[in-house]
């Protein structure tokens, strides 16, 4: 056997940043390193970036794996701070304390790469005051606005129909609180549109909870009954106790900070009319 054939497949590493929250991605795999280089390319910084990545994230394709469930299952192992994460086709760890991810891919694709980060993403945030909320959200007029409503709500026809606004996301969109104020950020992370949301930010300036109907109106929705409907919404796998308080705290400033309404709509972009005027 020549040395050559004795090495080690070469490391690439490649530096993400979604939402301010930076990760260097490490893999082995030339299929992967394709796959993120692709998949998040409007979210990749070059060799010369200026922040150095928080999190390290290792993705790489075992020589054999079983698959274990079609569901994903993120419990703690051993400590608060760290978890296991498993689906058919991957599995992996998550520590909070050492910012570090290191996950196995059955099928090294693009739907095993993303779902593992948003598992990563998810609970990254909320240490850094944000939520993941299964939302649409667009910028207009330099601000940004909140559509929540799960699988079938409207919400990527509702992007489609926003012609004049910048996306942000049509499924997965980041809320970040800091003492800079509330803002909503593009990610990578799309539905039905297939379509990364642009790596920018604006202050968020309203929630709205999808529902279709004859016409378009908003109306007003308490805090509290705001934060019941928000709750369902926000993307969060662990069940350890005190990140869900923390997620639960996050949920109850955003809604009593930002205004939050039902948009009820019809397929014609007429709903930002009403929206201008609320």
């Amino acid at each position: 056997m020549s040395p050559a054939s004795c090495e080690q497949p070469r490391v690439a590493e490649l530096s993400l940043a979604i939402a301010g929250v930076s990760a260097e991605i490490a893999t082995r795999d030339p299929h992967v390193a394709d796959v993120v280089r692709e998949r998040y390319k409007g979210f990749l910084s070059g060799d010369g970036a200026a922040e150095r990545p928080r999190w390290r994230i290792e993705l790489d394709a075992p020589t054999s794996a079983s698959p274990i469930s079609d569901d994903v299952v993120v419990r703690p192992d051993g400590r608060p701070d760290r978890f296991v994460v498993s689906r058919g086709d991957l599995s992996g760890t998550v520590d909070l304390a050492e910012r570090r991810g290191t996950a196995s891919l059955a099928t090294p694709n693009e739907f095993a790469v993303d779902t593992f980060l948003r598992i990563v993403y998810s609970l990254a945030l909320v240490d850094a005051g944000g939520l993941i909320v299964h939302a649409a959200s667009l910028m207009r007029r330099g601000r940004a606005f909140l559509f929540c409503g799960r699988s079938g709500a409207g919400k990527t026809t509702l992007a489609r129909l926003s012609r004049d606004a910048t996306l942000l996301s049509d499924e997965l969109s980041i809320v970040r609180i800091t003492d800079r104020g509330i803002h909503c950020h593009g990610t990578p992370f799309w539905g039905e549109l297939a379509r990364a949301g642009e790596d920018c930010a604006a202050p968020l300036r309203a929630i709205y909870f999808l529902r279709q109907g004859p016409r378009h109106a908003v109306e007003p929705v308490s805090p509290r009954a705001a934060v019941e409907r928000l709750l369902p919404n926000v993307l969060f796998f662990a069940r350890e106790p005190l990140l869900t308080a923390r997620v639960f705290d996050l949920a109850a400033t955003l809604v009593a900070t930002v205004p939050c309404a039902d948009l009820t709509f019809r397929l014609d972009a007429g709903f930002w009319e009403v929206i201008d005027h609320a």
